[in-house]
């Protein structure tokens, strides 16, 4: 894939079944009719890309992926701007996000260029798929796994990627309403010289179980600490921001740091920071932050606004954090129209939807 051009590798085999799409369904994963599949292996690299109908993935039963983990994604979406133009958003992170997650995992790289000229040709085929509705999309999927087909753990020598796209709603049903999150001291989720900044699977099913102690003591998300000081790295799959007075008095947004490589580099947790340092209203920072800190920032009433990042959900508020039996709130006018969380919320999601005019979103179909 490196070195062909899809336009004139690319090869289109059209579903002879299209699925009945009515529009986007919350409840229920929908895969719009196309994929797109390519194949690589050891010594003869990628193979020519084809948009290919939706359906059921035949691998051996030795293949790496069943029994090591041997895949890494990507979470993306594509907007219809008002034009009727399809957009998305900073794609090229997503790119080098997945060639990163793959390398560390011993999965071929990619050339992401071409790969993404890959992506708007399946937009274009599945173009009718995506919602004409602000805060609905088309996710894509981008997903590379090892089907060496030998049930020792070795080097790959197979592998597939493809990309697979679903129209979705609103990540949170709740829509812009804020969430509680619990602070899970029991369940790590990554630590030094991990995994925590690959776009893993196993990054993620083991948080499950974590997701559930936190529904069951009442909270939407678990945000996830480590060490004795108890770092705070993510909230459920979201990377965490503080927006709040510190300890020098100055108004900052703070987030933890990608240094001890414990925290997912988020394309939207960049962009927040890439934003806020252009605006240019406080002191942004990333450092590693313990928890007893933010605690004791809420005692103080310092702490003015909190909120998670991600490309499901963009930006989603907080409203407090559960820790030891205590519930610690932000203040009510942390969700007001002038709050800084949603004049982010609305500048990204106008640049997503082109109705800002900014280089991060592409028009790609």
């Amino acid at each position: 894939m490196a070195q062909r051009s899809p336009r004139k590798s690319l090869q289109l085999n059209r579903a002879n079944t299209p699925i009945n799409f009515s529009g986007p369904m919350q409840d229920v994963n929908v895969i719009s009719d196309h994929m797109l599949k390519v194949e690589w292996r050891n010594g003869l690299g990628w193979s020519n890309p084809q948009i290919i109908q939706s359906g059921p993935i035949a691998l051996h039963p030795f293949a790496h992926v069943f029994h090591y983990a041997n895949e890494c994604y990507e979470g993306m979406k594509a907007y219809i701007d008002s034009n009727g133009n399809v957009r998305m958003f900073r794609p090229e992170k997503n790119m080098e996000r997945l060639n990163f997650s793959a390398s560390r995992l011993c999965l071929p790289a990619f050339n992401g260029e071409e790969l993404l000229k890959c992506i708007e040709a399946l937009l274009k085929v599945d173009k009718e798929w995506i919602p004409r509705k602000k805060g609905y999309a088309m996710y894509l999927r981008p997903l590379i796994f090892s089907t060496t087909p030998w049930l020792g753990l070795t080097q790959t020598s197979e592998a597939h990627l493809y990309v697979m796209m679903s129209p979705v709603g609103p990540y949170f049903k709740s829509g812009f309403v804020p969430i509680k999150l619990a602070v899970d001291s029991k369940w790590i989720r990554a630590w030094p010289g991990g995994t925590g900044n690959v776009k893993f699977g196993g990054n993620y099913s083991p948080t499950v179980m974590a997701q559930r102690d936190a529904a069951n003591a009442g909270a939407s998300q678990a945000l996830f600490v480590y060490d004795k000081e108890q770092y705070i790295t993510e909230a459920g799959t979201m990377n965490i921001f503080l927006f709040w007075k510190n300890n020098m008095g100055e108004i900052e947004l703070v987030t933890p740091s990608l240094e001890d490589g414990t925290i997912l580099a988020g394309i939207t947790r960049q962009s927040v920071i890439d934003l806020a340092r252009e605006w240019g209203e406080c002191k942004v920072t990333e450092r590693m932050l313990p928890l007893q800190e933010v605690l004791d920032a809420f005692i103080r009433e310092d702490v003015y606004e909190i909120f998670g990042t991600g490309t499901a959900a963009v930006i989603q508020p907080i409203s407090s954090i559960s820790y030891d039996g205590i519930d610690y709130s932000v203040p009510k006018n942390a969700f007001s129209e002038n709050a800084f969380q949603v004049r982010m919320t609305n500048t990204l999601t106008a640049i997503q939807y082109g109705e800002i005019d900014h280089p991060w979103s592409r028009v790609v179909a």
